[in-house]
């Protein structure tokens, strides 16, 4: 081989060549740099509000029968409300644009109902509307006729007043689901079997709920395998129910760390959402304290067989008053699309005392995931403040851009109109 001779010539050569592997390097630093940065930007969560019914046909407290499902099979969300001082009327909203929803009757429950779910209860592929005590079977051709009266049927069982929560899971794993209820006023938590969708058969999960001054628990999403036997699992406050799977015996009471408010004007009440929340493969869950003031949203980590957890208070921004409200409503979702799950809490709209610290402006926030896969970290971002307030909210994509909506309903107005409202996703 040849030697290489270091002139002037070649030593300006190497000296340039090294440069350019310094200019390489500090170029690739900052691209590294910009693209971890990126990597770690959240996007800046934003919701526009629009008004689905306002005034709507209520003048006291009182709103149920809230569902949100593709009644008329269009491909976009329609809505459902009652209304406690509307005599028991249901009516479901035509979603015909973020600003276009067209009301129709759906029929007159036996009562007034605060729980309901949109299930498909006579598998004919027609979304139908369950209540406590009565469900509405979709005739298949609202598109055509969206007044027609929905047929309506009574279900057995012995449930007083209302049923405050409803949810469906397949409970033992036959791929029918079941619809699960809670009824304070009987303190009973029940599941019905749907087999014979015209002939509904139940068995209790629960009839002693109540023993501790359980007001609420398992909506929207409390069921759930916590014990990693494939059956689902139901979670209130307080205990969550160990599913006997295929063995016969009763449902098992499991404690969790969970923290009570008192006084309380109900009794123990919350929100919940369940599911995968750390990439660790055990299912995990969310809950929002609700039906009293100070109420908090804690993340509950599984460590092993839903019998050990590893509880976190989520960040809460302070009040215009310095405390919190009720927090009644509660979803789980990728509100930003950047692949993690964050979590929606709004306060509730109402005056009664236990319930909202006087002068409240309620707030609607979004707790960012700002976090990883497997370590999540959230961040509170207040989408909305002061009215409308939140009773209960459902997400979706209603306007058919790809994210995830809300639409909202309240249960007492703070001025005279009581409203039904549709946050529309703008995060960018």
């Amino acid at each position: 081989m040849g030697k290489i001779i270091f002139s002037k010539k070649n030593s300006d050569l190497f000296d340039f060549m090294h440069f350019s592997e310094w200019i390489l390097k500090v170029f690739g630093l900052y691209v590294f740099i910009f693209i971890i940065s990126s990597c770690n930007h959240s996007p800046q969560i934003t919701f526009k509000h629009h008004i689905i019914d306002s005034p709507l046909t209520a003048e006291v407290w009182g709103t149920g029968g809230f569902t949100l499902a593709d009644y008329d099979k269009d491909g976009d969300l329609d809505v459902t409300i009652q209304c406690r001082s509307d005599s028991a009327k249901v009516y479901w909203y035509e979603n015909r644009g973020i600003d276009n929803w067209i009301r129709h009757f759906v029929g007159i429950g036996s009562e007034y109902q605060l729980g309901a779910t949109a299930f498909d209860v006579d598998r004919d592929s027609n979304v139908d509307l369950v209540l406590g005590h009565v469900w509405f079977r979709n005739s298949g051709n609202l598109q055509n006729e969206p007044d027609v009266e929905w047929e309506e049927h009574y279900y057995n069982g012995d449930m007083l007043e209302e049923n405050h929560d409803i949810v469906t899971a397949d409970l033992n794993l036959d791929n029918i689901d079941e619809i699960i209820m809670y009824n304070q006023t009987s303190s009973t938590l029940r599941a019905y079997n749907l087999t014979d969708p015209f002939n509904w058969t139940y068995a209790d999960i629960a009839s002693d709920v109540d023993e501790n001054y359980v007001h609420s628990g398992i909506f929207p999403n409390g069921v759930v395998d916590l014990n990693n036997d494939n059956y689902p699992d139901v979670i209130m406050p307080i205990y969550w129910y160990k599913n006997p799977g295929m063995t016969g015996t009763s449902w098992e009471k499991v404690a969790y760390p969970y923290t009570p408010i008192v006084p309380n004007p109900y009794g123990a009440g919350m929100r919940v959402w369940a599911g995968e929340m750390n990439d660790d493969g055990l299912n995990d869950f969310i809950y929002a304290d609700c039906d009293v003031q100070f109420s908090k949203v804690y993340l509950l980590i599984n460590e092993g067989k839903g019998e050990s957890w590893i509880k976190e208070e989520l960040p809460l921004p302070k009040s215009n008053v310095g405390e919190s409200g009720s927090f009644h409503s509660m979803q789980v979702a990728d509100f930003d699309n950047d692949g993690d799950l964050d979590v929606f809490s709004g306060e509730q709209e109402d005056d009664t005392k236990l319930m909202k610290p006087e002068g409240l402006w309620e707030r609607g926030i979004i707790f960012q995931n700002i976090g990883t896969l497997k370590k999540p970290k959230f961040e509170a971002i207040i989408i909305n403040e002061d009215n409308p307030g939140w009773h209960d909210a459902l997400i979706g994509d209603v306007d058919g851009d790809g994210d995830i909506d809300i639409v909202s309903k309240i249960w007492k107005a703070d001025e005279i109109d009581f409203h039904l409202d549709y946050w529309e996703n703008k995060t960018k």
